[in-house]
């Protein structure tokens, strides 16, 4: 993927974010889309979530509960704001460290429920996916490769400005 969406580490510690219109309007419709799943759905009601929001115990339903109506919040609550610094970010030039960790933070939520959802494996090949399953593994890859180059930026494997 070449360049496109390159973040770099600035000398003034800031990262300096070079995002295309159409990463900018994807990333944008893909936050929308995962805010709206997640005030709409539970891990109960919608499975994909449940690498976000790991159960407490499983041999318990009411302690389950019970954890769930006390963590559960707190934890959706986060990812809520990590979705909101995405957005506000994708239409940012240059971002703080927070947002950088943020951004990485809510990119990953979104490769592990899109990644849940395609029953992705560690030998997935792409050609097992067509149709509407190929849409969201190219999603899926796309976000990837951006968790990888935020995370090559944080740990100063991206060239400097």
């Amino acid at each position: 993927m070449g360049d496109r969406g390159s973040l770099r580490r600035r000398s003034d510690g800031t990262f300096g974010w070079n995002l295309a219109k159409n990463e900018r309007d994807v990333l944008r419709h893909v936050a929308k889309d995962f805010r709206a799943l997640l005030t709409a759905e539970t891990p109960s009601s919608d499975p994909s979530l449940q690498r976000l929001f790991p159960p407490a115990r499983t041999d318990d339903p009411i302690e389950e509960l019970e954890y769930e109506r006390k963590v559960g919040e707190s934890l959706l609550a986060a990812k809520l704001e990590q979705l909101t610094i995405l957005e506000r970010c994708v239409g940012s030039r240059v971002l703080s460290e927070d947002d950088v960790l943020a951004c990485m933070r809510a990119v990953n939520d979104l490769r592990l429920v899109l990644g849940t959802r395609l029953d992705m494996r560690e030998d997935s090949d792409p050609s097992e996916f067509a149709g509407e399953r190929r849409s969201t593994f190219e999603l899926y890859a796309y976000l990837s490769w951006l968790l990888e180059s935020l995370i090559d930026a944080m740990s100063g494997s991206g060239s400097g400005s």
